[in-house]
């Protein structure tokens, strides 16, 4: 005689090798990076959002941006007041305008004697 519970059960086939591999995530810097790069800016709300952060955290990591080195545009919408965020990139090189001169530096030269 049988058991009642192995012929009752139904038949599942789970094949795990037939999943895919999930991707690998961007880390969150990189995409704030990509959001605030968007023409037009980004959103606060959206930047917490999408981050899964709370907003005081999304500014503290937009100044770790541009204690890097980046120039981060904050302006607001004029109907809420929301802060949105845009990476302005510089328009011209950090070069100098004027030729700098160069100063001549002249060594001691050793006894000639």
């Amino acid at each position: 005689m049988a058991s009642a519970t192995s012929e009752s059960l139904p038949q599942t086939v789970t094949a795990l090798s037939a999943s895919p591999r999930p991707k690998a995530h961007k880390p969150k810097k990189d995409q704030l990076l990509a959001l605030v790069t968007k023409p037009g800016g980004t959103r606060i709300s959206v930047l917490s959002e999408r981050l899964g952060w709370q907003t005081h955290t999304v500014r503290a990591a937009l100044s770790g941006l541009r204690k890097q080195g980046h120039q981060i545009l904050a302006t607001k919408v004029p109907k809420t007041g929301e802060a949105v965020y845009q990476v302005v990139k510089p328009t011209e090189p950090a070069v100098p305008t004027e030729p700098v001169e160069q100063a001549a530096v002249t060594l001691p030269e050793g006894d000639a004697a």
